[in-house]
């Protein structure tokens, strides 16, 4: 007997996780750490790794190794300006699981038929025939299950269709006329390489391709600007911002930055690049730029079974072979009771727990960030369950959970306006990820490592805001190990960002002096210099 079904033997465990992508093998790992030992994690297929480990041929992150790792696994040193391929994130959660004794907790190939709930628990019946009884199930199934497509796809009787969910290489695709629907990180990957093979390619946005951004500048990862001397300043910065990133692109001869410069030009929301979610790839630039394919509208007209696709600008697309829809999914958990199973992330306290079942159940991994990366808010949600599960933190009662869901739901809806409304799970990274640390109690130092440790204060600063520096204090704490690898993260170049970000955090002191002159309060400067 292996110690994976010594532990499903038992009468009743104390937590159940589903799925062993990254949110289960990091919320198992977190709960292990936190004395939670008699829990399993179920996989429905053979592989660690969730839905990335079958994902299309060519994937490659959007977010740096730096930024993807979890806060206590380095990733290798020379490996800080990587982007992983699905292969090598894969191999890292692998050895992730291996160093904290994740994967002896995990049983492969059985899925979960039902979840029933009672008064002490959950009852799950499984494939295999067999039951267990939990006091806490923890769903991490990842949001990327069930397809969403448009109603006219059903049309499309004399053209192939398939979803991206489906979509391997663009083998097939050679010499095709083929149109790709829906904006974002993986459409724009898939659509680069359709447009190399493709005999004619267009994309179909109903708004937006989000916030384009490159992988890299200089052979450097751009998102180390994602960070706190840039993203802790006012969300009302956001259309300057956007302003001087435009003019950035539109400034180089390159036909791939000229491209990326008029698709952001599109994006009208409030705060600009603060208001949508982030396309971290040049990959829809280079489609226009490069290999001729061509942004078009929405579809709103189907005729000859698809051959011919009108778009809201009045074109007609004619003579098409295949639609390819990259037009997301629907977050459903079916073995949920059916109140539970579609479950809208917003009317969660935190993106992970119901007001009306408290800790006995929590989502991992229901949260997706405009910008930064969303396996480190996995990490901190796990961190935050663990310790509710030992008993460490408590919730709060059910009508305050409820309000401060609500509230999160208003600020997010407020920010990011109708692309919240669509997309249900879209956040802001440094805003979700402080709030969980102040659940936690494990903000980051950093008035005191300004004056004690600036080297590291620069860092936590000017380097990307990845989960490592949640480690230094509170609960979980890890600071030895925690200062080592936040001295080997790089930090942002001084580039157009960073000098806007410097003169604007000037003009923050400016004011906040001419406050507290007015108020005659005495003024903090290592405050502002760490904000």
């Amino acid at each position: 007997m292996n110690s994976t079904q010594s532990f499903s033997n038992r009468s009743e465990l104390s937590c159940v996780v589903i799925g062993a992508g990254p949110g289960g093998i990091v919320a198992t790992k977190e709960l292990l750490e936190q004395g939670v030992t008699d829990v399993i994690c179920l996989e429905k297929s053979d592989r660690l790794g969730g839905i990335f480990s079958g994902a299309y041929d060519s994937l490659t992150l959007t977010s740096s190794c730096a930024y993807s790792m979890y806060s206590d696994h380095w990733i290798g040193d020379g490996n800080e300006h990587h982007f992983w391929t699905k292969a090598e994130v894969v191999d890292y959660w692998t050895a992730y699981a291996r160093t904290f004794g994740v994967v002896e907790r995990i049983r492969f190939g059985v899925e979960v038929e039902v979840a029933e709930q009672h008064s002490h628990g959950w009852t799950l019946r499984l494939t295999d025939g067999s039951e267990l009884q939990t006091r806490r199930l923890v769903v991490a199934t990842g949001g990327n299950r069930f397809v969403n497509l448009p109603d006219w796809h059903t049309q499309l009787t004399k053209v192939r269709w398939l979803h991206s969910k489906d979509y391997v290489n663009a083998t097939d695709l050679e010499g095709k006329r083929v149109l790709i629907v829906g904006g974002g990180e993986s459409s724009a990957d898939i659509t680069l390489e359709i447009s190399r093979a493709a005999a004619r390619s267009w994309v179909s946005l109903r708004r937006t391709a989000g916030w384009v951004v490159p992988r890299h500048r200089s052979g450097r990862a751009a998102d180390l600007s994602t960070n706190r001397a840039l993203w802790g300043l006012p969300r009302s910065y956001g259309p300057e911002l956007s302003q001087r990133i435009i003019n950035f692109d539109d400034s180089h001869d390159s036909g791939v930055n000229k491209a990326a410069a008029e698709l952001n030009r599109s994006c009208s929301d409030l705060f600009g690049v603060w208001s949508t979610f982030g396309t971290k790839n040049h990959s829809l630039p280079e489609a226009i730029a490069n290999h001729g394919c061509r942004v078009v509208g929405d579809i709103i007209e189907v005729a000859d079974g698809g051959r011919r696709l009108r778009e809201s600008g009045g074109e007609w697309i004619d003579d098409v072979d295949v639609v390819l829809f990259c037009t997301g999914y629907k977050a459903r958990a079916p073995f949920l009771p059916p109140e539970l199973c579609a479950t809208d992330p917003r009317s969660l306290y935190k993106h992970m727990l119901h007001p009306e079942h408290g800790s006995s159940l929590a989502w991992i991994g229901l949260a997706r960030p405009g910008f930064g990366s969303q396996f480190p808010i996995m990490e901190m949600q796990a961190r935050y369950f663990a310790l509710l599960a030992s008993g460490a933190k408590s919730l709060p009662d059910k009508d305050t959970m409820a309000e401060m869901a609500a509230r999160d739901a208003s600020r997010f809806l407020s920010q990011f306006g109708h692309n919240a409304r669509r997309i249900r799970n879209l956040v802001d990274y440094h805003r979700f990820m402080d709030g969980m640390a102040a659940l936690i109690g494990c903000e980051p130092p950093l008035v005191s490592s300004f004056f004690l440790r600036p080297r590291l204060w620069l860092r936590m600063v000017y380097g990307p805001t990845q989960a490592t520096q949640f480690r230094l204090r509170g609960p979980g704490k890890k600071p030895r190990l925690a200062r080592e690898i936040i001295m080997k993260i790089p930090i942002s170049r001084f580039n157009h960002m960073m000098r806007a970000s410097l003169q604007w955090r000037f003009r923050e002191m400016f004011r906040s002096t001419n406050a507290r002159k007015a108020a005659d309060l005495p003024a903090d400067p290592a405050m502002a210099a760490a904000r």
